[in-house]
């Protein structure tokens, strides 16, 4: 359920910045929103692989037992 709110969470981040576009650059509203979406989709990218990563570590902590 989380990795669907994340999700969500930048799609809503990435609809906000496309419509937006127009009020940061006039002429170039085009390229604006490629760079909005490449970015969120970068950042979105980056937030996954780390959320993943944390489900199933690679390296296991390990408990030693010494008896006295």
């Amino acid at each position: 359920m989380s990795i669907l709110l994340g999700t969500l969470c930048f799609l809503l981040i990435a609809i906000v910045g496309v419509l937006t576009s127009q009020l940061w650059a006039k002429s170039q509203n085009d390229l604006v929103r490629v760079l909005v979406m490449v970015g969120v989709f970068c950042c979105w990218m980056s937030w996954i692989l780390i959320y993943m990563a944390q489900m199933n570590p690679l390296l296991l902590p390990t408990r030693s037992i010494t008896q006295e």
